[in-house]
């Protein structure tokens, strides 16, 4: 008879699965979780059992079970060798025990894992290997009432917290150093739970000098513990006062079910020393930046005087002689001198005009300045109608210039 892999027991939400093929008897295994649901930085114990009705010349291949959030620990002797009777024959095998710590709350899923199993075959007694997968390991961490609040949450049996200071031998002196050394034990729970102790200090009297952390773990039937160790050197430099803070860390405790603190009370340590020395108006790097912006703006004002402003200032001289050389501006001193009533500054103007405007001056504007000449030349007064007349005058005249010296310009449509 021909079988396939036959899924045949799940215990809890864990799982037992054979595989057989035609010359080949099942193997079994099987995951396995309490049925508690798991609290948070607390192991719960995940059990994979292997068996066969024959032996296993290998050891089984255990799957890794790490995920995200979840710290997973084998104790002493994780492996152990069992054997179970199944439908009235003994059948041997290897149990694995995996200790699971979740860090956070939530849903855990453990899933595609498999285990790689070799076993004896009962008529040739020739290794067989095959994988058998296992079934989806799915828990849910939820944190103990009352604890709620902690951050970060810590959950164990104990914690305690100790401090060594070392070279507080009273007043230190510039360059004298004080080290602070600072222990903290967890029972029950994994070191990574804890936090960093030694907070940084902000003054000009020491410089700290902080060591990286020592973490470390270690278990005692089947109980886990760890140790988080912090130390700093604090160095003297000017005068004043060193303040090494309290440091406190809450923590729910398992035995008594309450939240509890830790707590290691600070230190004040005097400095003599000269004092510090005050902190400039404009700092060094203040003024590395400034020296720095004027040495750009300098260098650019160097190459604008040399590369920009010739050319600029040689246009702005060639369009000024321009305009001084044109007609426009030989006419605006003709404007300009009737506009002034001053007849002699018009007979000065007039001719450079008609020299940039070359034409026949029309009986208009001879007639106007004669009128203009009257009035100023004999005994009647400079009234401005005369001036008006002129302004007028001198304007056709242009105009009629203008039309002469270039054709391109069209005659109005509706001459007046």
């Amino acid at each position: 008879m021909i079988r396939v892999l036959l899924a045949l027991l799940m215990l809890g939400i864990g799982g037992e699965i054979r595989a057989q093929e035609i010359s080949q008897p099942p193997v079994i295994v099987r995951a396995a979780l309490p049925e508690e649901p798991p609290v948070v930085g607390q192991p719960i114990v995940l059990r994979v059992t292997v068996l066969v009705p024959t032996w296993l010349p290998q050891p089984p291949q255990f799957p890794s079970m790490e995920t995200p959030n979840l710290i997973v620990r084998l104790p002493s002797r994780a492996s152990n060798p069992v054997s179970e009777t199944i439908e009235g024959e003994t059948w041997s095998g290897v149990s694995r025990a995996y200790r699971l710590y979740p860090m956070v709350p939530g849903r855990f899923s453990l899933t595609q894992k498999s285990v790689g199993v070799t076993y004896a075959d009962p008529e040739t007694r020739a290794p067989i290997s095959i994988d058998v997968p296992l079934g989806p390991i799915v828990f849910e961490a939820t944190v103990p009432p009352g604890a709620e609040q902690l951050d970060p949450l810590i959950v164990a049996q104990g914690l305690t917290l100790t401090q060594e200071l070392e070279g507080n031998d009273g007043v230190l002196g510039e360059g004298d150093a004080l080290t602070r050394t600072v222990t903290a034990k967890i029972t029950g729970s994994s070191a990574l739970f804890l936090p960093p102790l030694i907070a940084p200090i902000e003054t000009d009297a020491a410089r700290a000098y902080p060591k990286e952390a020592a973490v470390s773990e270690s278990e005692d039937r089947g109980v886990l513990s760890g140790m988080r160790l912090e130390t700093t050197s604090y160095v003297a430099q000017f005068g004043g006062t060193l303040e090494l803070p309290a440091i406190s860390v809450q923590w729910f405790n398992t035995k008594t079910n309450k939240v509890e603190t830790a707590q290691l009370n600070g230190a004040t340590v005097e400095i003599d020393a000269p004092a510090a020395p005050r902190e400039p108006v404009i700092s060094r790097r203040q003024i590395v930046v400034v020296a720095t912006i004027l040495a750009i703006l300098a260098a650019t004002l160097r190459l604008s005087q040399r590369y920009v402003v010739p050319p600029v200032t040689a246009a702005l001289q060639r369009r000024r002689a321009r305009w001084f050389n044109s007609e426009a501006y030989a006419s605006s001193l003709v404007t300009d001198a009737i506009r002034a009533h001053d007849l002699s500054q018009v007979y000065r103007a007039l001719p450079l005009w008609e020299a940039r405007c070359p034409g026949q001056s029309g009986s208009g504007l001879q007639t106007a300045l004669a009128a203009v000449g009257k009035g100023f030349y004999g005994k009647e007064p400079d009234g401005t109608e005369a001036w008006d007349a002129l302004s007028d005058a001198f304007k056709v005249d242009r105009k009629s210039r203008l039309a002469r010296s270039n054709p391109n310009i069209l005659p109005p449509l509706n001459p007046t």
